[in-house]
């Protein structure tokens, strides 16, 4: 295997680990996830690539397929049957042990060597905190929760004041000593959920998971006064600043979090340092498509009347649609909706939660939906044009 492709399927395998921590995963949702990170499709190791990784056998490529099916519907089984999560690992090892008596000795020490290499070498060497690799898989993975459970979830970009100059007057053992004081006490301050990294020189960067930004600008603002009354800190005049970004309003997927972070941490050194700045954000939880799909729902509620009506929706978002229809309903009315989507149907409970009386006398109403299925999320991620899905935010709107 090339040493390309060897890191590429590490990365996924990371990746895949990251996944089993998320709490409720099941087995379409894995399987889907593992599907869209067989990139290329045509990669003809993918698969027997990462099952070489996981217990170091060997087999071709359509073989490998076949027992990755067999496995998460072995993981899927494991968690009914025991009603609990038992990990992938645990399926991986009962499959070729138990069910295909492939493996006479599962390899679990090298398992946990392997896992252990991972953690280091997300571990920054100088400070003892992770680093910027460590970072980038778990911001992805927090988003993925928060957009699944519909919470918040904030990140910090911190930068240390005129380092540069703390550098050339004390030196940069002072300077690595200043790093690693800091790194401790960013530490000191965490709850166990948080994550703090060092995200690269004299910047570190909080993620901060069910928090949103008054939450973290609270948190932050505590740490800067524990800073300042800290002795080294204190006595050297070293202050920090900061920018602050918060999933959903000031962005919605890695990309634009870190860039509205990084702007708002610019405009606190623009403005004197030694300051904490909140990013811009938008009033809108989700963004919208305007696709027209068939769509044919009636009141849960018999008592609303039962009227099945036929229309299009005008926009889609992973939250909900926009539709028009010749009944009034009040706010809050469940509606069940069957919507015609281009790779498949799909049946859900919705909320009308705004509407709007238009002057030809139809209704305009936004529908929230109330019961996202993994496998319906899965055709709607196929089908909107969205890098990065936030499927269950609730959206102001609708």
């Amino acid at each position: 295997m090339s040493e390309s492709k060897k890191t590429s399927i590490i990365e996924v395998k990371e990746r895949v680990l990251s996944l089993l921590n998320e709490d409720g995963v099941d087995r379409e949702y894995l399987k889907n996830e593992i599907e869209m990170l067989a990139v290329p499709p045509n990669d003809e190791a993918f698969f027997s690539g990462l099952l070489e990784l996981f217990i170091h056998l060997s087999v071709d490529e359509e073989e490998a397929r076949l027992h990755w099916d067999k496995i998460l519907e072995n993981y899927d089984f494991l968690q009914q049957k025991l009603e609990h999560d038992t990990g992938l690992m645990v399926a991986i090892v009962d499959y070729f042990t138990n069910l295909n008596q492939v493996l006479n000795s599962p390899m679990l020490v090298e398992i946990n060597v392997f896992k252990e290499t991972e953690k280091m070498a997300m571990v920054d060497a100088l400070t003892g905190i992770f680093n910027r690799r460590y970072f980038d898989l778990n911001l992805r993975k927090e988003l993925r929760r928060a957009a699944r459970y519909d919470k918040d979830m904030t990140i910090i970009l911190i930068d240390v004041d005129n380092f540069k100059d703390v550098n050339d007057t004390k030196g940069h053992l002072f300077g690595d000593l200043a790093l690693k004081n800091l790194a401790g006490l960013l530490t000191e301050v965490c709850r166990e959920e948080d994550i703090v990294c060092r995200y690269g020189g004299e910047e570190f960067i909080f993620i901060l998971p069910e928090t949103t930004a008054t939450g973290a600008l609270i948190f932050a603002e505590r740490f800067k006064k524990r800073l300042q009354d800290t002795a080294f800190f204190g006595e050297n005049s070293i202050t920090i600043s900061g920018g602050i970004a918060s999933y959903p309003y000031g962005g919605k997927n890695v990309v634009q979090l870190l860039e509205n972070a990084d702007k708002a941490l610019y405009e606190a050194k623009i403005a004197g340092k030694d300051r904490i700045v909140t990013g811009a954000s938008d009033n809108r939880r989700r963004d919208r498509f305007k696709l027209t799909w068939k769509l044919t729902c009636q009141p849960l509620d018999s008592s609303k009347g039962g009227k099945r009506q036929e229309t299009y929706t005008q926009n889609v978002s992973f939250g909900g649609v926009k539709i028009e229809l010749d009944q009034e309903y009040p706010l809050d009315t469940r509606l069940l909706l069957d919507i015609e989507m281009p790779n498949g149907d799909i049946t859900i409970v919705g909320k009308t939660v705004w509407a709007k009386k238009e002057k030809s006398g139809v209704y305009t109403y936004g529908i929230r939906f109330l019961d996202l299925k993994s496998e319906q999320l899965q055709k709607m991620i196929q089908v909107l044009p969205s890098d990065f899905y936030d499927p269950t935010e609730e959206n102001p709107e609708y």
